[in-house]
């Protein structure tokens, strides 16, 4: 700070408060993402429940020994729990509900730790379900402001 200078209009960096209109927008793009989150959420979690039935009923698709621990019918029965409540979450997180929100993360979070310990098994699928619960998570991390 220079000597003499005694208010915020003195400095040159000071913040500049962005006006309503900008904070219409903003919240408005959040509030956008917020759906895109929910929508993808539910189509994440309908791909956890695909990949559990397939890992339950046809383990020919899967490579089993390139699993980390366990056995197909685990991450199996796994996989339809986690898609199932991610697909509630998915709704909730649509309906702009704050558990929607928490529960998204938590979920998200759980489905790429699910999907990187069973990436050896069915690599392709594994990596899509990955970058599908990533892009949740960084939508509501990052857009979460419009869920009061």
């Amino acid at each position: 700070m220079e000597a003499g200078s005694h208010y915020p209009e003195d400095l040159p960096d000071a913040p500049v408060r962005p006006s309503r209109a900008e904070r219409e927008r903003r919240a408005h793009a959040d509030a956008r993402w917020l759906a895109f989150a929910g929508a993808y959420l539910a189509v994440a979690g309908g791909m956890g429940i695909i990949w559990g039935i397939v890992a339950l009923g046809n383990k020919s698709a899967f490579r089993e020994d390139g699993l980390v621990w366990s056995s197909l019918s685990t991450w199996g029965t796994l996989a339809i729990i986690i898609g199932g409540l991610q697909v509630i979450a998915g709704l909730l997180l649509l309906t702009r509900q704050f558990a929607g929100q928490w529960l998204a993360g938590v979920l998200a979070v759980a489905a790429i730790f699910l999907h990187f310990l069973a990436l050896g098994a069915y690599p392709v699928w594994s990596v899509i379900a990955i970058v599908a619960n990533g892009l949740v998570l960084w939508a509501i991390t990052a857009h979460g402001e419009a869920i009061e």
